[in-house]
């Protein structure tokens, strides 16, 4: 724990978790809101669906640059500036792709799409290592219900964009509200949040006085960047892939297919309230092992329940629990050295990474194999992340 976190009373503590949360929940709302239209999208930027999606690649890629940029932003003045900067200007840049959207202005909403990726990248960074610090300060695992916290936000932000298709707001009305509220959070929020979290801790000094280098890569950032690959993998092809496996695979309606998709959501974010305390008691190491290995068990249920669906059902919220606790306890472990924003960016580009190229290389594997047989695949990276999982440690709280 940082001496700027160990003079904080136990109340203080309390309204940073609060606050870390509630940063959590609005920070992808907007802009779940905003892909829930992605079809007035299409129409109002005349693109083809596949320029469309080399416009979300490109978003992809910003996303990768800044999270490879935020560590040593972070390392040097600490997470409170940079959610204090990022967090809110990302919400201005939702409203102001809204409107290039809206004005038909393709060129400019493509580079202003490629800021905001930068910009979610820097985000995302920020708020988790302020949460890892947050973990250290209680000595509890917490970043699993920060997490449902984020998901909670983009189901929100989901529900909300449905709405408003079905009401026929515009796009500018689908994510006004929700990324005002993400402008204001930051300055409500800012006395809660302590000053100087992710500062690079002081390297050892060469004869001359001349400060070395911080070391702060090692090995096992690999093994945990492996795991968060195999997870985020699974995770990210479910959302593309899975109401398809049941509408192939099962000859399934699209509502039985969409109720099993609701099903893996509902499985992700239950394990995420109360994975923490699972990790508590048996550690992270065994407690992402058990629900990787949860999750090969439900990917597989998947895949040879046709065509009941109900044990298709039954696999699809078993898939959810196994990948729910992959990307928060994975940065959680990556967070416990020093220098964890580098630490805690480099595995997260991993996450990234697999959630950018995953999809559509799966959906590549698909055309070749056939929905439910790629899904082969997403189970062998399920069982990757248990190999490697035992990494992330098992100290109990």
């Amino acid at each position: 724990m940082s001496s700027n976190t160990d003079a904080l009373s136990p109340a203080q503590v309390k309204n940073w978790h609060r606050s870390n949360v509630v940063l959590f929940v609005f920070m992808g709302a907007s802009w779940a809101a905003l892909l829930t239209r992605m079809p007035l999208v299409k129409e109002d930027l005349g693109v083809t669906a596949s320029q469309l999606g080399l416009i979300l690649l490109g978003t992809g890629v910003g996303s990768i640059i800044g999270l490879n940029l935020v560590g040593r932003l972070i390392a040097r003045w600490g997470t409170k500036r940079w959610i204090m900067t990022f967090y809110p200007s990302l919400a201005l840049l939702v409203i102001l792709n809204t409107l290039l959207i809206e004005s038909h202005s393709t060129i400019p909403y493509i580079v202003f799409a490629f800021i905001m990726g930068g910009f979610m990248g820097i985000t995302d960074v920020s708020v988790n290592v302020d949460g890892t610090a947050l973990e250290k300060a209680v000595g509890k695992t917490l970043m699993p219900r920060m997490h449902a916290g984020y998901s909670v936000g983009t189901l929100a932000g989901s529900g909300w964009g449905a709405l408003a298709a079905a009401a026929n707001f515009s796009l500018l009305w689908t994510t006004l509200p929700l990324a005002i509220v993400a402008a204001v959070l930051p300055f409500l929020l800012s006395r809660h949040l302590p000053a100087g979290i992710g500062v690079e801790t002081a390297g050892e000094t060469h004869t001359d006085g001349t400060a070395k280098p911080a070391h702060w890569f090692a090995f096992v950032l690999v093994l945990f960047g492996l795991g968060i690959l195999g997870i985020t993998l699974a995770e990210g092809g479910a959302g593309d892939w899975m109401a398809l496996g049941f509408t192939q695979g099962y000859h399934a309606t699209a509502a039985n297919a969409g109720f099993g998709f609701t099903l893996f959501f509902v499985g992700m974010v239950l394990v995420r309230f109360y994975g923490g305390a699972v990790a508590d008691r048996i550690g992270k190491g065994r407690a992402l092992q058990l629900f990787a290995a949860i999750g090969v068990a439900g990917v597989l249920m998947v895949i040879f329940g046709a065509p009941n669906l109900v044990v298709g059902w039954i696999g699809a919220a078993l898939w959810g629990a196994g990948v729910a606790l992959g990307f928060p306890l994975f940065l959680s472990a990556a967070g416990e050295g020093e220098n964890s924003a580098k630490r805690v960016g480099f595995v997260a580009t991993w996450g990234y990474g697999a959630f950018l190229a995953g999809p559509p290389l799966l959906g590549l594997l698909a055309d070749q194999m056939g929905m439910l047989n790629m899904f082969y695949v997403i189970a062998g990276f399920l069982v990757i992340a248990l190999l490697v999982a035992g990494a992330a440690g098992n100290k109990r709280a």
